[in-house]
């Protein structure tokens, strides 16, 4: 007896839909159950301003506070070392490259300080403005 070959079935029409019931289903459910739990909470935790937890909160006010702190401090710096440098002030037995360094050094961090305030008053007043 000859054999026929099968024909091969046709494409289906419909596509695939998973099962409505069965340990797939239910194990989809469960994920998207718990993806939104977690967005809700999410959205709960930030809805209102300053809920947001500590980790998360802006570093700008902080970094302002220690630049307007520090600032006087370096300015102070630079001129007193500078005047030691230049032996304008009696110095204290050491040389004056040591004094021009410590000088060199305060006026970079107080140029530093300076151009941190300027950014971060720039920045805070975006945040301001972005958030009404």
């Amino acid at each position: 007896m000859e054999r026929i070959p099968r024909k091969a079935p046709e494409k289906m029409t419909q596509p695939f839909h998973p099962p409505h019931h069965g340990p797939h289903r239910l194990l989809d459910r469960w994920k998207a159950a718990a993806a939104d739990r977690r967005a809700r909470a999410a959205a709960r935790r930030w809805r209102h301003a300053g809920s947001e937890p500590r980790w998360a909160r802006s570093d700008l006010p902080a970094r302002r506070l220690l630049g307007r702190i520090f600032f006087p401090f370096f300015l102070l710096g630079t001129v007193v070392f500078a005047l030691l440098a230049a032996n304008a002030l009696p110095a204290p037995g050491a040389d004056r490259a040591f004094y021009t360094g410590l000088a060199v050094l305060c006026a970079v961090s107080t140029v530093v300080a300076v151009i941190d305030l300027i950014v971060i008053r720039r920045r805070t007043a975006e945040q301001r403005r972005w958030h009404r």
